[in-house]
């Protein structure tokens, strides 16, 4: 069984050394887009979906308002805060007439809170481009620019940049670095130039759409009940025909994703089996996926029966390791040795999945931001990943 454990923790790896050689071979750098246009910048709506965002939505607010870009308009939505965050956004409103503060006092039915929200916000926006993002993300000067020119372009309809994550933990490294690596051979950025390539990208902190295919596609009125409505609205977009390309922000976006460790691990509880659509089936093998990577090499290395086996083991161990650890340093700046808590971040993300889908089947749904969502819904509003054939996709 070890030997079996240890050969696929090596096809595993493999794949997801192939994914990142393939990934950093054809991902631009948004640094290296130059942040001019022949004519004037078209006007761009950013879209903020915000509740109780007290502790870092004025930081956020600001990075965007201290942007060059002349016909930009900041729409920030108050999802039912209880806290001082729909205040922030008012006085902020009134030093700088470009954030206009919507703020939402009830949730219509069938929908999710931050879905609505963003729906909310770029209904009520009157611009060529929208920027989706969250109430925490921090914008160097000119990323505003750099996107939309590059989107101009490459006549784009969806933009992503992905963001750096900030993680001054070594563990917490770790861990969402793992995280972001085993994501990129679901995303297949790679394919997103080739029409019918299966590939597609979102990203909450910085989802960049064309308003016109935006609306094309219904809004976030498909995503209504769905939680990575990031990655779905990306995955909506390239099925149904609109062009799509990912950047590596360099630094210029940062977010946090949570305090430390154990906040990230908490973090996924929501979402973690809306990764797997609901489906324990989906949920049991990517958790039995995670621990195999995690745990067979090492369990082979410390007491395999044979010299042999052991050394696979160790081997394969100390290749996974490297791989995590280069993820870390690209993913958060990691120092290089992160790959060494690989087995602890991988078998913390299994118990994550399972978890995740146990207390959504104990509670009947799950709870998030004060609101609770009924199982029952969330199924039926998940956009499932067969439910679009990958010939819709459209290259460029």
């Amino acid at each position: 069984m070890l030997w079996i454990g240890v050969a696929l923790a090596a096809l595993g790896f493999a794949a997801l050394l192939v994914s990142a050689l393939l990934t950093r071979a054809t991902l631009r750098g948004l640094r290296d887009v130059p942040a001019v246009m022949a004519g004037p910048f078209p006007r761009l709506a950013v879209i903020v979906a915000a509740r109780d965002e007290e502790r870092g939505i004025e930081a956020a607010m600001r990075s965007l308002l201290a942007q060059d870009y002349e016909a930009l308009e900041v729409v920030a939505v108050n999802d039912r805060s209880a806290d001082a965050t729909g205040a922030i956004l008012d006085r902020l409103a009134a030093e700088d007439a470009r954030l206009r503060p919507v703020h939402v006092r009830e949730l219509p039915p069938g929908w999710l809170g931050k879905c609505h929200a963003q729906h909310a916000g770029a209904s009520a926006a009157d611009a060529r481009w929208l920027l989706f993002t969250d109430g925490d993300i921090l914008f160097d000067p000119g990323v505003l620019k750099r996107a939309v020119a590059y989107a101009e372009a490459h006549q784009l309809d969806h933009v992503v940049a992905f963001p750096h994550l900030l993680a001054p933990g070594f563990v917490e490294r770790a861990f969402v670095s793992s995280f972001g690596l085993l994501l990129l051979p679901k995303l297949r950025t790679w394919t997103l130039r080739r029409a019918g390539g299966g590939g597609y990208v979102g990203v909450g902190a910085f989802n960049l759409v064309r308003a016109e295919a935006w609306r094309a596609i219904g809004g976030h009125e498909r995503l209504k009940m769905e939680v990575v409505d990031d990655v779905r609205l990306g995955y909506l977009l390239r099925r149904l025909g609109y062009r799509q390309a990912a950047l590596d922000s360099g630094g210029l976006v940062r977010v946090r994703w949570n305090e430390g460790f154990r906040e990230s691990w908490r973090g996924l509880l929501k979402n973690a089996f809306a990764g797997a659509e609901w489906s324990w089936p989906q949920a049991l093998a990517g958790a039995f996926a995670l621990a195999c990577l995690g745990l067979a090499p090492l369990l082979a290395a410390a007491f395999g029966s044979t010299e042999t086996l052991r050394t696979a083991g160790l081997a394969t161990y100390l290749a996974g390791a490297a791989i995590q650890s280069a993820a870390a340093w690209r993913i958060s700046h990691g120092r290089g040795l992160e790959g060494l808590l690989g087995p602890i971040a991988l078998v913390a993300l299994a118990g994550a999945v399972i978890a995740s889908a146990a207390l959504a089947q104990w509670r009947g749904g799950i709870e998030w931001r004060r609101t609770r969502y009924p199982l029952r819904a969330l199924r039926a509003g998940c956009v499932r990943e067969r439910s679009l054939p990958a010939s819709g996709a459209v290259g460029w």
